[in-house]
């Protein structure tokens, strides 16, 4: 299946949670092409009467802006520095990273800031960002969880 990738600018980057563990997420890319069917963004979709079907894999919004709008967001004087959780509604290393690059400027701004932030993915590219993640951590608290999809 043919994956469309929409380049659009976003409004803001940071976006307030409700009814998670944490309070501020941010999601370079919406839509996810590794379609997982244990995916809670679906089933979310589908409760808010939104498309949950493949067109959430197939067609990929690029916020091609996201990282130059997250440095404004985190230069306010109101941001008290709290934890942002990346890839929450979508893996931040999925195939299109590779040539946006989207995460790993989010990451340098977050990590400028020294901001606190954790990072969700089951992409392996998240290798590459090794260097931008260990400067983060010694700026502030940084964590990285893998999903890992199995059969067994």
């Amino acid at each position: 299946m043919a994956v469309e990738y929409r380049e659009e600018p976003c409004r803001s980057a940071l976006n307030r949670v409700k009814g998670m563990r944490f309070k501020w997420s941010l999601n370079p890319y919406m839509g996810c092409v590794h379609r997982c069917t244990f995916c809670y963004v679906r089933a979310f979709e589908r409760r808010a009467d939104r498309p949950a079907n493949d067109r959430y894999s197939t067609s990929i919004r690029v916020k091609i802006n996201v990282a130059e709008v997250l440095r404004r967001e985190l230069a306010r004087p109101s941001w008290a520095r709290e934890q942002v959780t990346i890839g929450a509604a979508t893996d931040p290393y999925q195939p299109a990273e590779g040539r946006y690059r989207l995460t790993r400027a989010c990451l340098e701004a977050l990590a400028e800031a020294g901001n606190p932030f954790s990072i969700i993915t089951r992409g392996p590219m998240i290798v590459r960002d090794i260097d931008v993640l260990a400067e983060a951590a010694r700026r502030a608290s940084v964590s990285v969880t893998f999903s890992v999809p199995t059969l067994d």
